[in-house]
């Protein structure tokens, strides 16, 4: 062996490398610090890994200012994956805010004592949220002030429509996915009316309902919009008007988002699973059942069948050979 290797300060240079931060406890940051335990187990397995001698010097550290982690979940699948991530050597470190993050270093602060902490770390991954994209802030300011939501977001009525300067260009701009503040009305209480979180499964929602709209070509001027061949004599009526009349379709619904509920992998072979259609809960899992589920619903929204198969030959291949890293 080297002997530089047992040398006080390469050692501790090599440990602030292997040193991984990831900032936010949502289901983003939980999920990577899973997949980085499974992928350092698996590196650092003393007959299949390629790196056995640096299992004691890798550190994953998941920061979070809540007091629990997925706060999205139940209170007994947040319990569980907190468990679960600190059985699997992840360094859990709720009620903590990260102030700074420099190139080699993040400076963390107790939520409660104010007391702030230097780490020196190798690699820090931001699941914390983010900020709108320069992009939406330059429509904000073409926009009418009350186009302006939370969080730089873009207010748009239930027909992803935002406020515009005249009612000539209403429906010429839509906005949807995590630039968009969509209020989600309660109509028994309006005290639980809320904004639509900005998750992949409400984009994707979101995606179908604005391709249904100008598929059926609604004319998105009008408020509610209605069939091109209702809202002008000159248009003709064709096979599909037709049909969306007879089923009582002239005028757009509104979006409405139906809520299947949350999945999240947390290492190991386990994996929170929380199923509900709507406001109506179906069933919550945890451990092995979640991770099936996950994995399930993982392989079902591959686009195609090649990636199906190539994905699940992948999770074979990596069980029995190990990681391959000589392509990072």
């Amino acid at each position: 062996s080297d002997p530089s290797a047992e040398d006080p300060t390469k050692k501790e240079e090599r440990r602030r490398r292997l040193r991984f931060c990831i900032v936010g406890g949502g289901p983003s940051g939980v999920e990577l610090s899973g997949e980085l335990s499974d992928f350092f187990a698996d590196v650092c397995h003393p007959k299949k890994g390629t790196y056995p001698k640096l299992k004691d010097e890798i550190e994953v550290l998941l920061v979070h200012g809540e007091d629990s982690l997925v706060t999205q979940f139940d209170k007994n699948l947040r319990d569980h994956a907190f468990e679960s991530l600190q059985k699997r050597g992840v360094k859990v470190m709720l009620n903590t805010f990260t102030t700074e993050v420099g190139e080699d270093y993040v400076i963390l602060m107790d939520r409660y004592t104010g007391i702030k902490e230097r780490v020196p770390v190798g690699l820090t991954v931001w699941a914390a949220g983010i900020e709108p994209v320069a992009f939406s802030e330059k429509m904000l300011e073409q926009l009418p002030e009350s186009a302006r939501g939370i969080g730089g977001r873009i207010n748009v009525d239930k027909w992803m429509r935002p406020p515009m300067p005249n009612d000539e260009l209403m429906g010429s701009i839509m906005v949807m996915g995590d630039a968009a503040a969509f209020m989600d009305i309660d109509h028994g209480d309006p005290k639980k009316n809320s904004y639509l979180p900005q998750t992949a499964q409400v984009a994707g929602q979101q995606g179908a309902y604005m391709a249904r709209l100008l598929n059926r070509k609604y004319n998105l001027t009008m408020t509610p919009p209605v069939l091109q061949s209702a809202a002008s004599s000159n248009s003709t009526s064709d096979a599909l008007d037709n049909w969306l009349r007879l089923r009582g379709m002239e005028e757009a619904s509104g979006f409405n988002f139906l809520n299947l509920g949350m999945l999240a992998y947390v290492g190991g072979g386990d994996a929170l699973s929380q199923i509900q259609i709507g406001d109506v809960p179906l069933f919550a899992y945890f451990g092995s059942a979640g991770f099936v589920l996950w994995r399930s619903v993982y392989l079902v929204k591959q686009v195609a069948t090649r990636n199906r198969i190539l994905v699940a030959f992948d999770w074979l291949k990596t069980a029995v050979f190990g990681r391959d890293v000589t392509r990072l």
